[in-house]
């Protein structure tokens, strides 16, 4: 039998979006709310006891209540992950009982983490050379996920261990199922999604949450006419969850699932349709006997659920509470640490970013503590956006200039405005970016060193990024809402522009 490989998607923004895949080897012969439990940060012990039990080589070996973890990463950062995959462990089959009525069995699970790409991709030549390009992937044939930490969120590893759930559920966790006609490849994926999708508030991990990247990758993607139709959806095979499709199909099977959970009338029809799939039926007929055959309706529904779930709820948002930084992404290395209250940061001498996804805004005021200590550090303005660069806006910070630069790939970076006077090393400052009116603002301590047009509608990514720099942050806070940022770019100008 000839092994079988499909190259699937990760969580990261459109820019670094890797595949994540699933190794395929030659064999013989209604929703309720999910307890959460208490996840440390920072250098709190882990609740499981755990502690390096062996050691592999360069990876040490943390045994949690329901994983093995394999890594060579940071050992406060590891044992803080064991207790999120436990909380998730525990979460995941509360939550599974609600949805689908059916008591999961989540076989135990080996997880190899290397901290940097270049190491899985030594590791991945040896034992998966089909996905050395990967974010990761998971082998059924030995339940082990393989993955790296930096350009990957945590949600990577909740997904897969999903992926392993379904293998139990259907009996396949060599994904053979994937390649029989209308198999709901959006339902597998979906599923992995959202239960991945997390929050962390004082400590506590709560998953099946709110994902807000996607719902602005939806909402763009409805309102730039490029969103896949319901029905595609439904019939769409693996080719779809691979290559320049992968964003939108993702996304996608994220954000149906998440609609048919919270609606009180589909919900009821998860359970028919995973009983039905298990017992062979075709997945479209099962998906219409299980829900609607008016697949029209149903599409204009899911879309204005979309759309209405993509606005903000609240005006302010925390986006670093001064405990941790799990929900944040780390793009191309660098070291950051949350400890004290602040994100601690030190480069190496290339770029390095922390990337976080809010829901889309098209106003905004972004504020934040700032210490800058050597080098040059900066803020992102961005957009979840099939087809676009992500980055839109970089703000360079140093001890004598700041600059404000437009990006439209990773090599068109437009200068537009710059201040000759920058941040005094070793002091904090507060620095705050308003977009209102067509007009991007930068303050310093509340004096407005920039002033510019800016020509975005909505942006939903905001991060921070080091150039041979070492830093402080702390403080950082999210202001939506066009009544609210008026009042902050009154407060900054007197006045305001008219946007285009």
């Amino acid at each position: 039998m000839l092994a079988l490989w499909m190259l699937l998607s990760s969580n990261a923004p459109s820019v670094f979006a890797q595949h994540h895949g699933h190794v395929h080897r030659d064999v013989g012969g209604g929703s309720g709310a999910a307890p959460v439990v208490p996840s440390p940060t920072g250098r709190t012990a882990p609740n499981y006891g755990g502690r390096p039990v062996a050691n592999n080589g360069r990876l040490q070996v943390h045994q949690t209540g329901h994983f093995t973890l394999k890594t060579d990463t940071d050992t406060n950062y590891a044992l803080t992950l064991g207790n999120y995959l436990d909380s998730y462990h525990k979460q995941l089959r509360y939550a599974l009982s609600q949805d689908f009525q059916i008591t999961a069995t989540i076989p135990p699970t080996s997880i190899i983490l290397f901290e940097r790409q270049a190491d899985y991709q030594r590791y991945a030549q040896m034992n998966a050379p089909r996905l050395l390009n990967n974010g990761g992937y998971y082998d059924g044939g030995t339940h082990t996920i393989v993955t790296y930490r930096y350009n990957n969120s945590m949600q990577l590893y909740f997904h897969e261990v999903m992926h392993s759930v379904m293998g139990e559920i259907f009996g396949d966790h060599f994904f053979y199922r994937y390649t029989r006609p209308n198999w709901p490849i959006w339902f597998d994926e979906g599923l992995a999604e959202h239960y991945g999708s997390f929050s962390i508030n004082n400590g506590l991990l709560k998953i099946g949450q709110k994902n807000p990247a996607k719902l602005a990758y939806l909402a763009n993607a409805i309102r730039s006419g490029s969103l896949v139709s319901l029905e595609n959806l439904l019939k769409s095979d693996s080719t779809r969850f691979s290559g320049s499709h992968m964003n939108v199909y993702y996304a996608a099977s994220w954000g149906l699932v998440a609609f048919l959970l919270q609606d009180k009338e589909y919900a009821r029809g998860m359970s028919a349709f995973l009983w039905r799939l298990r017992r062979n039926q075709d997945g479209i007929s099962a998906f219409k006997d299980s829900f609607t055959r008016d697949l029209v309706t149903l599409d204009k529904r899911w879309r204005a659920w979309l759309l209405e779930s993509s606005r903000p709820e609240t005006t302010r948002h925390v986006l670093f509470d001064g405990t941790h930084i799990d929900d944040w992404t780390i793009h191309e290395g660098g070291n950051w640490v949350a400890r004290d209250g602040i994100i601690e940061a030190s480069g190496d001498p290339s770029y390095n970013y922390l990337i976080k996804s809010e829901l889309p805004s098209e106003d905004f005021s972004l504020s934040m503590n700032v210490q800058v200590n050597s080098g040059t550090v900066g803020l992102i303005l961005g957009n979840n956006f099939h087809g676009e660069y992500p980055y839109y806006y970089l703000i360079d910070l140093s001890h004598d200039k700041i600059t404000l630069r437009r990006s439209y790939s990773p090599t068109e970076i437009v200068r537009l405005d710059s201040f000759s006077g920058g941040l005094p090393l070793d002091q904090w400052a507060t620095v705050t970016v308003t977009v209102f009116g067509g007009r991007l603002l930068v303050s310093v301590n509340s004096v407005t060193v920039i002033n510019a047009a800016e020509d975005r509608e909505s942006y939903s990514l905001f991060g921070l990024y080091l150039y041979k720099a070492t830093a402080r942050f702390g403080q950082i806070t999210l202001v939506t809402g066009a009544e609210a940022v008026a009042q902050v770019a009154r407060d900054r100008t007197g006045s305001f522009g008219t946007r285009h």
